[in-house]
């Protein structure tokens, strides 16, 4: 009886195991990572924002203003088939937009937000020293 069940519980479980990972879960799992921004929403280069997209739907967005200063935003994001709505707080206000994912590799990342204003990023290994 014991053979029956071992039986049972493998060919129960093998199948799940083989079943293919949705595409959507994918994009999902490929956004994860350190993005660096390399043209900004108005074909500026020289813009200094990195962001942060943990898997658990964290996002930490890191500028260094012209004068040096560094400001820091933290909020949340989802991935959305080619959709990424995100919500973050910038102060005392709070932002909250769906971007539209036009390109995602495992290198480059471009977005277009509802105004049509397009923005890119390439990514970025972080130095795992400094989280």
């Amino acid at each position: 009886m014991r053979w029956l069940t071992v039986v049972v519980v493998v060919v129960g479980v093998v199948p799940v195991m083989a079943a293919p990972i949705p595409a959507e879960r994918l994009e999902a799992e490929r956004i994860v990572g350190t993005w660096k921004m390399t043209r900004g929403a108005h074909g500026e280069t020289d813009v200094h924002l990195e962001l942060d997209l943990y898997q658990s739907g964290r996002m930490v967005i890191r500028q260094r203003m012209p004068d040096g200063r560094l400001s820091i935003y933290q909020g949340s994001y989802r991935v959305i088939g080619d959709q990424m709505p995100y919500d973050v707080q910038q102060g005392m206000n709070r932002k909250a937009e769906t971007l539209t994912i036009t390109k995602l590799t495992d290198t480059e990342l471009i977005v277009v937000d509802p105004d049509g204003l397009k923005e890119e990023f390439v990514r970025i290994k972080k130095d795992p020293r400094h989280k």
